[in-house]
């Protein structure tokens, strides 16, 4: 063999290599769907994370907003797509309310039902009309 032939397959045996690696990485980076093995920063109900917002957006944004929290109301509803399951807590009273969003996969063991009591622990992402939490687990 050339030293030119063997550069060649050196070269794809390390392209092939690099394509394994990536696609693994995906693979299993993909698995970690939940905020589940995180410790919350804080723990509040549902009302009150939304009052934060409601009364002072740019504090609430700086004390949460990238933070896993650990929140517990009532499900008010639940909505199911093919990838993830929107759970929504709040009060018959309130306006807004906190919107929980699970992996289908990692939250199919749930019983989702409205009237429920929960705790959901979840990363803020901010306020859009309501609290919005992803990559939520349920806290038992």
């Amino acid at each position: 063999m050339t030293s030119t032939v063997k550069r060649f397959i050196m070269a794809v045996v390390v392209l092939a290599a690099l394509i394994v690696f990536f696609v693994w990485s995906y693979v299993f980076k993909k698995a970690d769907t939940s905020v589940s093995s995180q410790n919350a920063t804080v723990e509040l109900t549902a009302n009150d994370l939304v009052k934060a917002f409601e009364s002072n957006e740019s504090t609430a944004n700086a004390k949460y907003n990238g933070k896993v929290i650990l929140v517990s109301g009532t499900i008010a509803d639940v909505k199911v797509t093919t990838d993830e399951i929107s759970v929504y807590l709040k009060e018959a009273t309130d306006a807004s309310g906190v919107m929980c969003s699970f992996n289908k996969v990692a939250a199919s063991k749930n019983t989702f039902k409205s009237g429920r009591k929960i705790k959901i622990k979840g990363l803020c992402t901010g306020y859009l009309m309501d609290v919005v939490l992803t990559k939520c687990a349920v806290q038992e």
